[in-house]
């Protein structure tokens, strides 16, 4: 799990929290609890903004403590979920054959999930998937409708 220390400077009516290693992001809460939790959504929404250029390494907690000798820092864990709804979203047609989107249409109404939903959790298992089996399967050669097919060794497959 990815973290980075902030640094929690408590005052009469609040609790400021900066993190040294990314510059400008900065949050607070009306007390400690408060804080974190918006700690938490701050890194999170920094990090899904932020250009490359101005993300560094997380520094340790030594390195840290000789910088600011006084400071409270207290690690802060990425949470992948709320970075992921910081994601820019992009919109983008996709062109399915009536039959398959009726099968997904079908199957979304029962689970509660949009169609757009739907389709980023199956693209994201289906990549997942192909990754594992990145080093046994060649690019595809061929594609028709729905299935594609694979080039693996001597053999043929169809997905």
């Amino acid at each position: 799990m990815k973290y980075y220390y902030a640094i929690f400077k408590h005052s009469k009516d609040a609790v400021e929290v900066e993190f040294p290693d990314l510059n400008g992001c900065v949050t607070f809460g009306n007390n400690r609890d408060e804080a974190l939790e918006n700690a938490t959504d701050v890194l999170a929404a920094w990090l899904a903004n932020a250009e490359s250029q101005f993300v560094k390494k997380p520094s340790s907690y030594q390195e840290l403590k000789k910088k600011y000798k006084n400071a409270e820092l207290i690690p802060i864990a990425l949470d992948e979920q709320i970075l992921e709804s910081y994601e820019e979203l992009k919109r983008f047609n996709v062109i399915f054959p009536s039959r398959l989107l009726k099968k997904v249409d079908d199957f979304r109404r029962k689970t509660g999930l949009k169609r757009s939903t739907l389709l980023k959790i199956a693209t994201e298992e289906y990549l997942e998937k192909q990754k594992s089996l990145k080093a046994h399967w060649a690019l595809p050669v061929n594609h028709s409708s729905c299935s594609l097919t694979w080039r693996c060794q001597s053999k043929r497959s169809t997905i």
